[in-house]
């Protein structure tokens, strides 16, 4: 049998259907995407000292290129013009929909793309001993010419996996259980072709050649509550500054900043009287760390956001049905829109969560025909 995603519940314990609006809480990050495309959210007697275009925007407030009215945080994307109109780190993208890690425990794995109403348009079947649990975009073409993926592999190892299926491991963390006792769980590639991989107690920064530099590291230790930090468990990048956002199992948060090497604790994490247990995350394009989580209290699913005045997670969007436990996001850049894997039994599915609306609906679920599969790892695609 293959690993399913309640094993690094366990080991964390040992370390050391539908959706309601939930007004969003306020924060010091500009989330332009929850408004309409070209509405500011900002008066017209706003200070514009400094914003040289006079679009409504400064350099600090997000606008990628201060010369040109036709970029800004509120603007659309031109998917012609060679501009990255709305600052996202993009130029000329068009959301596509979303790749899936499909994890099957008898073999033949597989990664889908679904296409923005849930068709499956692409199939990659995977080498037998390839498992995708966490998903993520290969920076560039891959040794076969191809672009591809980098997946957690079964919670040991990281690997790239080509367009042909074929899975090349670029590190084993099974292999030193003194220096990775709790193994690797959320990746994330960086912009600049870094891949990072969370060992629970450090980030890892894993190069194409499969050189890992341990480059932060924090308290983990579930035996000592006192002591204890975060026991960070996914991973995501804004897309645009490439800062790294690490998300902890029992709702802590802290970012890294690879251009300065700064790790910042932002939300330690209360193991005795936890507020939030979170499972993954995401970066929301023009500002803002998502993750899908449940209230420690109620036990209700929710889609938190990450409130940097506070320093805690807001709730946004409710998940009423409990027989549904979401585990990743993406974020559709274009529109906002969340998009949540989720099993139950034999089926799986991927749920779609129009932003602010309270509209939601399955994007896409299986027959519940088939045992020991589920969808893991989701990520956006352009």
């Amino acid at each position: 049998m293959r690993p399913s995603l309640a094993l690094p519940l366990v080991l964390l314990a040992g370390c050391g259907q539908k959706l309601g609006f939930q007004p969003d809480g306020d924060d010091s990050a500009v989330d332009s995407r929850d408004t309409a495309p070209n509405d500011t959210g900002r008066d017209d007697t706003a200070d514009t000292d400094g914003d040289l275009d006079n679009d409504g925007y400064t350099v600090e407030e997000g606008d990628c290129d201060d010369n040109n009215v036709y970029a800004s945080p509120a603007r659309s994307e031109d998917v012609n013009d060679g501009i990255d109109n709305d600052c996202d780190g993009r130029i000329d993208e068009a959301w596509s929909g979303v790749d899936v890690a499909y994890g099957n425990d008898d073999g033949a794995s597989s990664i889908f793309h679904l296409d923005t109403i849930g068709r499956v348009q692409d199939e990659v079947t995977l080498d037998n001993d390839c498992y995708p649990l966490w998903l993520d975009h290969a920076a560039g073409p891959l040794s076969d010419g191809t672009d591809g993926w980098v997946i957690n592999n079964g919670y040991t190892t990281i690997a790239t996996v080509a367009r042909d299926g074929t899975c090349t491991d670029l590190f084993d963390f099974s292999e030193d259980t003194e220096a990775y006792p709790f193994g690797v769980y959320g990746i994330a590639t960086g912009l600049d072709g870094t891949i990072y991989a969370t060992t629970l107690s450090a980030l890892q920064a894993i190069a194409p050649d499969g050189t890992v530099t341990e480059v932060a590291t924090w308290t983990c230790d579930l035996y000592s509550p006192a002591d204890h930090e975060i026991a960070a468990y996914s991973l995501a990048v804004d897309p645009q500054t490439g800062e790294v956002g690490l998300f902890g199992y029992f709702g802590g948060f802290a970012t890294y900043e690879p251009d300065n090497g700064t790790f910042t604790l932002l939300a330690k994490e209360d193991l005795e009287n936890p507020a939030v247990y979170t499972n993954s995350g995401a970066h929301k394009d023009g500002g803002g760390w998502y993750s899908p989580g449940v209230d420690a209290t109620t036990g209700s699913y929710y889609i938190y956001r990450f409130n940097l005045q506070d320093s805690a997670w807001t709730a946004q969007e409710e998940w009423t049905d409990e027989d549904w436990s979401p585990f990743m996001l993406a974020i559709d850049g274009d529109t906002g829109d969340y998009y949540v894997t989720a099993n139950a039994g034999w089926y799986y599915t991927v749920w779609r969560v129009v932003s602010g609306s309270g509209y939601a609906a399955d994007l896409y679920t299986s027959d519940g025909t088939v045992p020991h599969r589920g969808f893991y790892g989701i990520v956006s695609t352009y």
